[in-house]
Order: C-alpha cells, then sequence, then structure tokens
C-alpha cells in the first residue's frame, strides 16, 4: 500500500516517512534518523491516514487561506464538537479553519482553554505537511505562510 519513501499523515500526529531501509517502519519526517514508531507500511487505515497530498495541492491551499472561514460555534460544546469533526477529516483546509479560528479568537482574549491544543495539533499536520512538500525548516513555515499571504 505505501512505499519506501512516502510521506503519510498518522492518526497518532504528525507527517510521518515509511523507512527506506524497513519498508515496515515509519518515521516522522522531522526526525527521520530515528525510528520513533513501528508500524506496518500496509496498515489498511488503523495508523496511517493516508499519503500527504501534492505540492501543487498545498500551494493552492496556502493561496486560498486568506478566504477560508473559520469556525462558528454558539456555545463551547459546539465549538469542542466542530474541532473534533474538523480534526478527523485529517484534510488540510480543515486544519487552516481551526489555526485561523484559534488565532483570532485568542486575539480577541476569547480563547477557551481546550483551544490551544486542537491549534497545536492542526499546526502539526499542517506545517509537516508544507515542511515535506516545499522543503523548509517546520519552524519557518509560519513565516512563510505569513509571507505567502501578505503577497
Amino acid at each position: 500500500m505505501y512505499r519506501a519513501g512516502d510521506y503519510v499523515i498518522c492518526r497518532n500526529g504528525g507527517v510521518w516517512r515509511v523507512s527506506e531501509a524497513d519498508p515496515d517502519k515509519i518515521r516522522l519526517a522531522e526526525h527521520e534518523s530515528e525510528t520513533i514508531n513501528v508500524l506496518p507500511a500496509n496498515d489498511e487505515g488503523k495508523e496511517i491516514v493516508r499519503k500527504i497530498i501534492s505540492k501543487e495541492t498545498i500551494l493552492e491551499v496556502i493561496e486560498r487561506i486568506g478566504f477560508i472561514r473559520t469556525i462558528q460555534a454558539p456555545n463551547e460544546k459546539a465549538r469542542k464538537k466542530f474541532y473534533d469533526e474538523a480534526m478527523a477529516k485529517y484534510d488540510e483546509i480543515e486544519w487552516v479553519k481551526i489555526i485561523k479560528t484559534v488565532y483570532l479568537r485568542r486575539k480577541a482574549r476569547q480563547l477557551l482553554p481546550f483551544e490551544s491544543a486542537y491549534d497545536e495539533k492542526a499546526k502539526g499536520y499542517l506545517h509537516g505537511e508544507i515542511s515535506v512538500l516545499l522543503e523548509i525548516p517546520v519552524n519557518e513555515v509560519e513565516d512563510y505562510i505569513s509571507y505567502a499571504i501578505m503577497n
């Protein structure tokens, strides 16, 4: 199902890479020299959700960030439910929705205690994918996005 060198999204978080040396192992993309978790490459959706998207698609997502709507919820319970549903889709647009929502709520000083965790998880996925696809360090992704949005 997955081949050595493929980058994949995993349920336990982040962008991982199927090991070149041993296709039955995957490694965190940011820490490829260290085996973090051992999973079968043909794990059939138990841990590996999907391969990462193409470079062209991620560039389109970045281009659309300014037009992606935030999550609107009438109360804390609904907001948490919307965040859970968005994260369960393992989709770049959904991650952007969460990141934008938390950013604006933090700026307005309306952030609920649980929202920062969703923000960090969404950034982990999105920034990891952008880092791998655009070959930039993960700690520079936020600056890259800001620059891309402004220009």
